[in-house]
């Protein structure tokens, strides 16, 4: 007992009194393997970790960690993980866990960099089956790099003082940072974490606090000691020393609390309400209890990531969580319900079960995405997101992996600085989408008996996606979903273990009535030449015909195989359909794959769109038909005068997504082309022309129905085509606009429909003057609402002002922190997309790279977002050799993020390879239409 008190008064000392540390050796060493020797096994970490908020210009935390540890083959070092920790070598100690009387020699230190290994050399080898603890003392600074153990601050309205609090950020391998550990994720181990603050303070963890116990030698300050934990891998330890106020919530089970800053507080009724109602259907859709006896959401004034899932301790962007009504919109609730959704299926996806390397991310990050598509359904069935969700994803996924620089969803990762970048559209959404994919090859009781019965074998364990496709194929078999020769790792290894997706060929016969199907790799540039030859996919066929009209039945009906030689084979359908009918493959999109047929059959197809007759295709499927045969034209398969054809029925389209699909494509369209006047304008006669009967049936951007008299899909409906309509100067649209702000200006009375804000804020300073910016500028400083934040950082780049503009870009990076490091890519890219001040963004680039790069720090991905939201707007030479340029000036900033870097590039490359083919031919067509040629 002794000897534990003295320890305690240690640890609270330590920032107080600081302490002396042993210089180690950081000359390389022989083991230089990216990943953890396996001779050593984590059990149980105990921590103390004390924190002082009260001194702004010394904001420091220091501790201590008791790392008891299995010996799994004999070893003469401990190899385990620091980064930027300083570590009192003094104090260091190695003992028996079965004698505490007697340390074990330790022979030196060395360190290596580049792997962040702090390896402890010993005079005697440990031996295999015995248990050791190791403790080690460490301080550090708490940084504002909002990773690892971090700062945050907010002012507190009402005094206008800034209040300090801390918490942690430690996905993927930033645990490091705050305490030496085993950081990586198949290293799973208990914790008992202790966090000594000021009592006016609050401390929280992962598990619910025990007990808290006075620091006699430290006036006003407290441990917090919080239950052990369960086995969790260190990336989901989660800490925080804060001021904050919480609303309860939920069932007896399970103490569910909603935390915000106070001022806050009256914005957490709508997460706190959602958030039980999620884990209830979860636990009930997978058959096991949530494991803990709490749950914290928390959100966070400085967050960099959406929201991060640390076993019952989630943590949260403010607009990801808070929800202010009257103030934040219906896409605001609808972000929110999704995000607290996907936290929570990590619970089970990534928590209880954890993918053994960060080459199976997806297994988390796919998985959570499309849960919770299904637990948000569960929540708002008539909101009718999960068919929104799903084009979302496959248009994201479509996208991204068309690019010849995209990558498997499974890949190898071989170093740390790999694993950020994976934290992308593949993981995420090609993810989900693959897994759409396979519950609808499945079936409902085969897919989710698979998942059940996954979760169950490796609970509080690790999996890699072997594990995932065992469980699928038996269920699969059971239920005769595939043929007993086939299963489900080959299937779906050629989904995951290669990049891109196929384009399936539907070519007829009209003669024979026969129908060939034959899939390649789609890409974004199609007269590109690139050795595809190898790429195969088993894709599943479903189809209808313009008779049948069988919407229902998106079951695989026939396959595209891959030969054992994994070259794609070749399938000839007989007498499918009569010649004068159309046939459409992918049934509700429910295979990851485009579409594209003979020529008469598109012709078929838009006949029928171009007729009253357009809703005998369902509506999933009239999304699918738009973004295939637009991107099919973007890539150089098919001219433009097909789709633009085809387009022409979106007059008459009541439903939201085939708007949604059909705008987002033609928003690349726009986007290049506003670079030539001429051509952009016949391409904004077409847009208006497709656009003013819808808008017009919507009332427009009128107020005429409240908001309990409009569904939720029909709402986003109308605010899409008013976002257009003002955006292209349709009717009245932006008369009503500035009407709305100039009433608001005036009385300092919002009285702007909350879900028109955005496009009234944006339509009112594109064509205002400096004072109505000024305005919103000061609206956006007096903002106690994020989402609203938000929403005016936004809007504040849509001036038509360079001077404004490019004072604007000035302030988005200030020292003052006008607006967060956290929003500051976004407000960048939102600069960068204007055409007036694209060239203000593209200089400042240029220019400041330097206090950029010290302005976000070395390991954040914030950087490349700069550069890809300035690589988004490129379309000549010049541009892009002065980007080329600086990434040569500058490689040393980007050479952990080259994969981005190469896509950035290659965006500009296909941007002006488009322009090149289509600018004159587009021209000629839309002014033939226009001019009624």
């Amino acid at each position: 007992m002794l000897r534990l008190h003295l320890q305690l008064i240690n640890v609270a000392f330590l920032i107080a009194i600081g302490f002396c540390s042993v210089s180690s050796d950081t000359r390389p060493k022989s083991y230089d393997y990216y990943r953890l020797p396996t001779s050593l096994k984590p059990e149980l970490y105990t921590l103390k970790i004390m924190t002082k908020l009260e001194d702004p210009s010394n904001l420091m935390f220091a501790g201590e960690a008791d790392i008891l540890f299995k010996v799994l083959s004999d070893t003469d070092n401990i190899t385990l993980h620091v980064q930027n920790l300083t570590i009192d070598e003094k104090r260091t100690e190695l003992k028996k866990d079965d004698d505490n009387s007697l340390l074990y020699c330790i022979k030196d230190v060395t360190i290596s960099e580049e792997h962040d290994y702090y390896i402890i050399n010993l005079c005697q080898p440990l031996r295999k089956d015995e248990l050791f603890k190791l403790t080690l003392a460490f301080k550090a600074p708490l940084n504002q790099r909002l990773h690892g153990y971090y700062r945050s601050s907010y002012i507190e309205k009402a005094t206008n003082r800034t209040k300090w609090l801390s918490i942690t950020q430690f996905e993927p391998a930033y645990a490091r940072s705050a305490f030496p550990c085993f950081d990586e994720p198949n290293y799973k181990a208990k914790f008992k974490i202790w966090l000594g603050h000021h009592n006016a303070l609050t401390a929280l963890s992962n598990m619910p606090l025990e007990r808290q116990e006075l620091i006699s030698e430290l006036p006003d300050y407290v441990w917090s000691i919080f239950e052990e934990s369960v086995p969790m891998s260190t990336y989901l330890v989660a800490y925080s020393v804060n001021d904050f106020t919480y609303k309860s919530s939920g069932d007896n089970r399970v103490m569910f609390r909603t935390w915000s800053r106070p001022e806050a507080m009256n914005q957490c009724d709508y997460a706190a309400e959602i958030g039980p109602q999620l884990l209830m259907f979860y636990e009930n859709r997978f058959g096991i209890k949530f494991p803990l006896q709490k749950l914290d959401q928390i959100a966070i004034p400085d967050f960099e990531a959406g929201a991060m899932e640390n076993w019952g301790l989630i943590t949260y962007r403010e607009t990801t969580l808070l929800f202010a009504p009257n103030v934040s919109s219906e896409s605001n609730r609808e972000r929110i319900a999704t995000v607290i959704a996907h936290e929570l299926a990590h619970q089970w996806f990534g928590n209880l079960v954890t993918m053994k390397w960060w080459s199976d991310l997806w297994l988390n990050e796919g998985f959570a995405t499309y849960i919770s598509n299904l637990g948000v359904e569960h929540l708002n069935p008539d909101w009718e997101l999960l068919n929104e969700d799903t084009i979302d994803n496959i248009l994201g996924v479509f996208k991204y992996d068309a690019h010849i620089n995209s990558h498997p969803i499974s890949q190898p990762i071989e170093a740390t600085n790999q694993i950020s970048e994976r934290f992308d559209t593949i993981s995420y959404k090609k993810g989900s989408a693959v897994l759409r994919m396979l519950h609808m090859i499945l079936g409902e009781e085969a897919f989710f008996e698979g998942i059940r019965h996954y979760l169950m074998i490796n609970k509080f364990g690790n999996a890699e996606q072997d594990d995932l496709w065992k469980a699928f194929t038996d269920r699969a078999h059971l239920y005769k979903r595939i043929d007993v020769k086939y299963n489900m790792k080959t299937i779906m290894d050629s989904w995951t273990l290669q990049v891109g997706y196929p384009l399936v060929k539907v070519i007829r016969d009209y003669n024979t009535n026969s129908v060939e199907i034959s899939q390649q790799r789609f890409l974004l540039n199609n007269s590109l030449s690139v050795d595809d030859n190898d790429k195969c996919w088993w894709t599943p066929l479903s189809f209808t015909t313009a008779t049948k009209k069988d919407f229902s039945t998106n079951n695989p009906l026939n396959w595209l195989e891959c030969s054992e030689g994994k070259s794609s084979v070749k399938i000839i359908l007989n007498n499918i359909a009569n010649k004068e009918e159309w046939v459409l493959f992918n049934v509700q999109m429910s295979g990851l794959y485009r579409v594209m047929y003979d020529e008469n059959n598109w012709i078929l197809l838009n006949q029928t769109l171009n007729s009253n007759r357009y809703d005998d295709i369902h509506v999933l499927n009239r999304a699918q038909l738009i973004e295939d045969i637009l991107s099919l034209a973007w890539g150089a398969y098919i001219d433009y005068n097909i789709p633009l054809d085809m387009l022409q029925y979106l007059r008459k389209e009541n439903k939201y997504l085939p708007w949604y699909t059909a705008l987002q494509s033609l928003a690349n369209v726009d986007r290049l082309l506003k670079n030539f006047p001429n051509a952009y304008g016949f391409f904004s006669k077409f847009l208006v022309d497709i656009i003013v009967p819808v808008y017009n049936s919507l009332d427009g951007l009128n107020n005429t129905l409240k908001e309990s008299e409009i569904s939720h899909v029909k709402l986003k409906h109308k605010m899409l085509m008013s976002k257009w309509a003002c955006y292209l100067k349709i009717n009245d649209c932006v008369q009503t606009a500035v009407k709305y702000f100039q009433e608001w200006k005036q009385s300092s009375v919002n009285r702007i429909p909350v879900d028109s804000r955005a496009i009234v804020y944006c339509t009112a300073i594109r064509h205002g003057d400096r004072s109505d910016w000024e305005f919103l500028w000061q609206r956006l400083q007096a903002s106690n609402v994020a989402t609203e934040r938000r929403t005016l950082i936004q809007a504040l780049s849509c001036s038509r002002n360079s001077t404004l503009l490019k004072n604007y870009i000035d302030l988005i990076f200030d020292e003052h922190k006008y607006i967060r490091q956290q929003d500051s890519a976004a407000a960048f890219g939102a600069v960068a997309r204007n055409e007036v001040s694209f060239s203000i963004a593209r200089d400042y680039l240029i220019e400041h790279i330097d206090q950029l790069h010290e302005f976000y720090g070395p390991t954040s991905h914030d950087l490349t977002s700069l550069l890809s939201s300035v690589a988004n707007q490129i379309v000549n030479v010049e541009d892009s050799n002065a980007i080329q340029l600086l990434l040569d000036r500058k490689s040393e900033f980007f050479k952990e993020y080259q994969k981005s870097v190469s896509n950035a590039l290659e965006t500009i490359h296909l941007n002006i390879g488009w322009i090149g083919r289509n600018i004159d031919t587009l021209q000629t067509y839309l002014a033939k239409r226009t001019l009624g040629g």
